[in-house]
């Protein structure tokens, strides 16, 4: 069936009700009737059915005197039902929490989401200086490590189509927005087997990933160390992170393609 034609039996008021949820961020926990509105793009009455909706239904919140809206935990059973049918955190949640021990720094797994990552796994570092990142953080695959390694093993048509519809924009001085640097460094990545970025999604925070691959030996999933940059150096990554980081995506890459 031609796309265009598939369009037709796409929901609006789902399609709507899902990108007011998008809305709510930890910069703004709170939004106004009119902020959302503006949101849309759409006049004040169209989303009142909407939020009164999902409001009945637990998502949303309304204060009674400042009348704006908030997320309530509800909203949290959308993201758990879909961990808690992906095996691969928990098949690999022993491995990535030896990763953290051996090395001292937090470790976190991401997989694919168009054009980002998403956080599915994590394992922070007990140091009082370890990078703050949640389950269900969403980051730039064109600036994280997690995202270029993953980009470095799809497809090639897959890979560039990616790169075209991100807006590369900069997040730091060191974050690469040029299509050509990007596409250089994917294929160093896909040469040594790991990425490595230093300040590019967060300055000071450096981090190294590998990729895990599943039973068809195709990327499934990225793992990382991160930590900020006063406690780990050259060294250390040459001859412990990235050594560990590699031996512990094989482990999870071996296990994924023999587990079924």
């Amino acid at each position: 069936m031609p796309e265009n034609e598939n369009k037709r039996y796409i929901s609006n008021s789902l399609v709507r009700g899902l990108e007011v949820i998008k809305m709510f961020s930890a910069k703004k926990p709170t939004l106004s009737l009119a902020e959302i509105a503006n949101g849309l793009g759409v006049s004040r009455t169209v989303p009142y059915r909407l939020l009164y909706t999902l409001e009945e239904l637990g998502y949303l919140y309304q204060d009674n005197s400042t009348k704006r809206y908030s997320l309530t935990p509800k909203v949290l059973e959308l993201g758990f039902s879909y961990l808690n049918g992906l095996q691969l955190p928990e098949l690999s949640s022993p491995y990535l929490e030896k990763l953290r021990d051996l090395t001292g720094i937090s470790a976190h797994m991401g997989v694919l989401d168009g054009k980002e990552i998403v956080y599915v796994s994590r394992f922070p570092s007990s140091r009082v200086s370890s990078v703050t990142i949640n389950v269900g953080s969403r980051l730039p695959v064109y600036a994280t490590s997690m995202g270029k390694c993953l980009l470095a093993y799809l497809p090639e048509e897959q890979m560039e189509r990616l790169l075209s519809e991100s807006d590369l924009k900069p997040i730091t001085q060191s974050t690469k927005t040029e299509k050509i640097d990007l596409r250089k460094e994917i294929s160093v990545i896909r040469d040594q087997g790991y990425a490595l970025s230093k300040g590019e999604f967060e300055e000071g925070i450096w981090s190294v990933a590998c990729p895990v691959f599943g039973e068809s030996r195709e990327v499934i999933a990225a793992i990382n160390v991160a930590a900020p940059q006063h406690v780990v150096n050259d060294e250390l990554i040459e001859q412990t992170i990235i050594p560990a980081t590699r031996k512990t995506s094989d482990q999870i890459s071996s296990f994924m393609m023999y587990s079924k």
